[in-house]
């Protein structure tokens, strides 16, 4: 009796994302959610007051939320530093926004509610990642801008300090809603499970890339072969 082994052979992947990105990625998003917790309570603590004995009270939250504003501002930094080549191509490639994007724009609603849908070919981040990463960042900058001046009041004109909360308040909600949409479509969405484990791994299956982002993947593939 002969038995036989049956081995599963993995597709071929690709790197998507660096060690560097994946840091700077869930590092901040794990600040994010800290910071959008203990700033619900100071926003309010008649509405989320129940939010308090996890931090046990509301001074404590205050320090929390403090302490990760500074983390949410270094990590960025962080990875800036120690991975400009990856920084400045996230951008350009970001900022390469082109007809092709504007359609999948277009589409993506239709795709989003299960329509077959034929998609123009993208680059490394599609037109809504393009979206996502603007919005997200000029969020980021608002929204530490605005904090650290509330955090140090007396070193800046009172004008400008009586603008900074509402300001606080509002790159708050969008900054929010962007980031529950990203991880809806990145994580949860049918068919985003590649998206998920590029940011987590590292990498994606070549025949996802070749799908999703073919104009990328002829990119990678060029400069692996020295062309």
């Amino acid at each position: 009796m002969t038995l036989r082994v049956l081995t599963r052979t993995e597709p071929p992947r690709v790197e998507r994302f660096s060690q560097w990105a994946r840091i700077a990625h869930w590092g901040h998003t794990f600040t994010f959610v800290i910071l959008l917790i203990t700033g619900l309570m100071l926003f309010s603590n008649t509405i989320f007051g129940w939010i308090g004995p996890a931090f046990l009270g509301a001074n404590n939250a205050g320090t929390v939320h403090r302490i990760m504003a500074v983390f949410y501002t270094i990590i960025p930094l962080v990875a800036l530093f120690m991975n400009p080549k990856g920084f400045i191509g996230w951008w350009k490639d970001v900022l390469s926004f082109g007809k092709n994007d504007i359609i999948f724009l277009t589409k993506f609603p239709f795709e989003f509610m299960g329509f077959p849908v034929k998609m123009p070919p993208q680059t490394q981040f599609n037109g809504g990642e393009k979206m996502n990463s603007v919005v997200t960042t000029t969020s980021c900058v608002f929204l530490a801008i605005s904090g650290y001046i509330m955090w140090f009041p007396e070193y800046f004109p009172l004008g400008l300090v009586q603008w900074m909360p509402p300001l606080h308040d509002v790159t708050m909600i969008l900054a929010t809603t962007m980031v529950c949409m990203h991880s809806y479509l990145g994580s949860f969405h049918p068919g985003s499970g590649e998206s998920f484990w590029g940011m987590w791994k590292g990498t994606v299956r070549k025949d996802w890339a070749a799908h999703h982002h073919p104009k990328w993947l002829e990119k990678v593939e060029g400069e692996g072969s020295g062309h």
